[in-house]
């Protein structure tokens, strides 16, 4: 291992990314275990490359809360960009998927309390829109805590937003239509709709718009396509549960929870066996069927 970093002794490669390598490392000042995430220079092309890169340290670093992933430092050293950041010892969910196929109803109702908490959190505090959940950046670590990762290509409504010439970012089977569409006030119900497919696929074991193109299902989130109703395909989903899903996927953003307040206090009436505060969606308006009579 040849990379060499100040205060670091890295000590093996946890995993690869499309642009990053993340190490892990002993910081020599505290003898924490951590982990370093660096820019790898065979895949940096631009400076957009970079400015992604740096964001993602900046809006982390900012960050205090227990479900996301913290970051402790920052730095460059020979053309080498990196951050610190806590070491997680534990899995992601796409990890746990290729393993398991779906997750457990109570499961991924944790994982969607405690993603609405850190991100209602990180809107309410900067602003910040994740652009980017998917099973791969949600992790829980030893104790069964959910962290939250890589908001590399994270917005902040604080900050200038992104160009009209810039590239869709994001990934296919989980991005919004505000994001497909570039709305120049992209804001947290982005987010919702994310976390919408993401659970989803989490409960089912498949994506939305599974066997298509990356962009047939771009296509698919805009247009008049919707899933099957997850109770089909995982028969123990609740029907508050896919009632949920069916608004968080709205594809009119006007259409969804508002924010994520509302969409916490539908997850508590869930728990509670209370009505929701949610109706069901028209059919198509929604990337997921909802079927009222079951």
């Amino acid at each position: 291992m040849n990379t060499q970093l100040p205060n670091l002794e890295l000590e093996g490669v946890l995993g690869r990314g499309g642009t990053a390598i993340v190490y892990r490392a002993r910081q020599l000042s505290t003898g924490r275990e951590v982990a370093v995430k660096v820019l790898d220079a065979d895949f940096v092309r631009t400076r957009e490359d970079i400015d992604r890169f740096v964001n993602e340290a900046k809006a982390c670093g900012r960050f205090q809360h227990r479900n996301i992933v913290r970051v402790y430092d920052a730095g460059v050293r020979d053309g080498l960009y990196y951050f610190v950041m806590e070491l997680v010892e534990g899995y992601t969910f796409a990890a746990y998927l290729q393993r398991k196929g779906v997750v457990a109803v109570d499961d991924a109702l944790i994982i969607m309390e405690a993603v609405t908490a850190a991100l209602e959190y990180a809107w309410q505090k900067f602003r910040v829109v994740h652009c980017d959940l998917k099973p791969d950046n949600l992790m829980v670590d030893a104790d069964g805590t959910i962290k939250l990762m890589d908001l590399g290509i994270s917005r902040s409504l604080l900050t200038a937003r992104a160009t009209a010439s810039d590239e869709i970012m994001g990934t296919p089977a989980y991005i919004s239509p505000d994001q497909i569409y570039d709305l120049p006030d992209l804001d947290c119900r982005a987010d919702i709709y994310s976390l919408g497919a993401t659970i989803y696929h989490l409960l089912t074991g498949h994506v939305l718009f599974p066997e298509k193109t990356d962009q047939q299902v771009v296509d698919a989130h805009i247009g008049p396509n919707f899933a099957r109703d997850p109770r089909i395909l995982a028969p123990t989903v609740p029907r508050a549960l896919a009632l949920m899903l069916n608004r968080m996927l709205a594809k009119d953003r006007s259409l969804r929870y508002p924010n994520w307040e509302t969409l916490a206090v539908d997850i508590a009436r869930l728990y509670a066996g209370e009505t929701l505060l949610a109706t069901p969606l028209k059919p198509g308006e929604s990337s997921v069927a909802f079927t009222p009579e079951w």
